[in-house]
């Protein structure tokens, strides 16, 4: 029987799941946190990964005993396997924390290989969750780009009434203003990312939300609440204020899909972060930062 990663989790009372990405049979999924690592080790090997990550960009360890995790992606949930723990130092990764590399390994066939993830796409792990199997059922129909392209700019007006959009917007993930994204998160609901720029008086304002929505913008329930800010020369200027992105979802059993979202910060890129969000509760149930890259 497959152990969960309970204790793993424990160690970190922030984070309960991990992001990260899929290759093959395996997935890597990351935790960028000094306390999540410290104590992760420590439960490994009864040491102090202070003392064995002195000198050393890299410490990898086999797990001795057998642990499970679920894996989601947009497939549903597949059944994984601990295979490795990768401990980096403190800015090996592009973050400032140490960072804990979780090796998962799907097995081959059986009923998890309606769900496993093709390689190369994002998922997220619930390290304290029993290795589940389970396909993600009938997707739902996506909108055509026309309906799409309606229900950005009728939401959007729904975030600002006060002001006029500054132009049309656009589907583009990548574009920082005058766009947005929809994805089907079930039959006939739609979640919704934005960045509009709004004319408001004598200011320009760039007001970006995610939001899960019907068709026409009826019911519309937001996820990350409308954020405004002040434009300058195209540039935020407050230096808390982000930029939402929706970038894809993955599928979880008998609950609405996790949202995956980049949040931008314009005036300190560093605290960028892709994150995993509950569209039901606005939770964050994983994130990591965006510029994370382990060699």
């Amino acid at each position: 029987m497959l152990i969960a990663l309970g204790l793993l989790a424990c160690g970190s009372a922030r984070q309960h799941a991990a992001l990260g990405w899929s290759l093959g049979g395996e997935a890597h999924v990351f935790v960028a946190d000094d306390r999540f690592a410290r104590d992760f080790y420590r439960e490994l090997t009864g040491g102090r990964l202070d003392d064995t990550l002195a000198g050393h960009a890299l410490v990898a360890l086999e797990p001795r005993a057998i642990r499970g995790a679920t894996v989601l992606s947009a497939r549903g949930a597949a059944a994984a396997r601990l295979t490795l723990v990768r401990f980096h130092a403190p800015q090996s990764c592009g973050s400032p924390a140490r960072v804990t590399e979780l090796v998962l390994a799907f097995p081959p066939g059986g009923a998890s290989g309606r769900s496993t993830p093709p390689s190369h796409v994002t998922v997220v792990a619930l390290l304290d969750a029993p290795p589940l199997a389970r396909g993600a059922g009938p997707q739902p129909k996506p909108l055509s780009q026309r309906k799409s392209l309606e229900l950005v700019n009728q939401v959007a007006t729904r975030a600002e009434s006060r002001g006029s959009l500054v132009a049309s917007l656009t589907l583009d993930p990548d574009k920082s203003a005058d766009a947005g994204e929809v994805i089907a998160v079930s039959q006939g609901r739609y979640a919704v990312g934005l960045r509009a720029r709004f004319r408001v008086g004598d200011d320009t304002l760039l007001v970006t939300a995610v939001a899960v929505t019907d068709t026409g913008a009826h019911s519309v329930h937001w996820v990350v609440r409308p954020v405004r800010s002040r434009l300058i020369n195209g540039m935020i200027q407050s230096g808390k204020a982000s930029r939402y992105s929706l970038r894809g979802a993955v599928a979880r059993p008998d609950a609405a899909p996790l949202l995956l979202l980049d949040e931008i910060a314009d005036v300190s890129p560093r605290d960028s972060r892709a994150s995993a969000v509950d569209p039901e509760t606005g939770r964050v149930v994983a994130t990591q930062p965006l510029a994370l890259r382990c060699p």
